[in-house]
């Protein structure tokens, strides 16, 4: 589904990623961990197109997409839930969802308002009349209406109460099971942990280790050393 082959990004001079190398296969769900500023956002942002790398390729259902605009990458298939959730803040709920809607995309309003049945109760609200567990339901709903085969999601459980995170666990769980694969960057281990199949800990640009979850959860040298995580 995905392949990221040796990207290197860049804000001004300043080179963030070094070298990034992973893959994502269908119906796949990978974590990128990670502290804050090691670049976890960059690497969204360098697949989905806002900050393009300068070296290496992204290649998306075996089609370069390295130099593609966003809108090209949504149009191919990329869904991007970004970090602060960047709903619209003065649109009402069902208007923040037909913004990015496909009529003939098999994610409707219906299957959303399935999947998050607060958010119908609440479509004729205003986004900033959200909580903010509410806010990130309509940010991931949102992105599924664009009818994206690969979900990009940048630090989704930030800021939330632990049910809401264990809310937006058990909808990543069953995205994945119905074959949407999924790449997700997050600080907390066991929200990644708890979903991800594979996992991959990113350290001032670089990647410096790759496990199953289970195995990063094991590991309490790679925690300590890269994740700021005690014995």
């Amino acid at each position: 589904m995905l392949s990221v082959q040796d990207i290197h990004s860049y804000y001004g001079d300043s080179h963030v990623l070094h070298g990034v190398s992973l893959t994502v296969a269908k119906g796949e769900l990978v974590a990128i961990l990670g502290r804050n500023g090691m670049g976890k956002t960059t690497l969204i942002r360098a697949l989905i197109g806002f900050t393009p790398p300068r070296e290496g390729r992204v290649v998306f259902k075996d089609r370069d997409v390295t130099s593609l605009p966003p809108f090209r990458a949504v149009e191919m298939g990329m869904g991007l839930v970004p970090q602060g959730r960047r709903i619209f803040p003065s649109l009402s709920v069902l208007e923040n969802l037909k913004v990015a809607g496909n009529a003939k995309a098999r994610w409707n309003l219906d299957r959303v308002f399935s999947l998050f049945p607060r958010l119908a109760a609440r479509k004729a609200h205003a986004g900033d009349n959200l909580s903010g567990g509410e806010q990130q339901m309509l940010a991931i709903g949102r992105a599924l209406m664009t009818n994206p085969d690969l979900l990009l999601l940048d630090e989704p459980t930030e800021g939330l109460a632990p049910m809401v995170v264990r809310e937006v666990a058990k909808t990543l769980e069953g995205l994945r099971r119905e074959g949407l694969s999924i790449l997700l960057v997050e600080q907390s281990v066991p929200f990644a942990t708890r979903i991800a199949d594979r996992v991959h800990v990113l350290s001032r640009g670089r990647i410096v280790h790759s496990c199953s979850a289970a195995e990063l959860l094991a590991n309490e040298e790679v925690k300590s050393r890269h994740l700021g995580l005690g014995s």
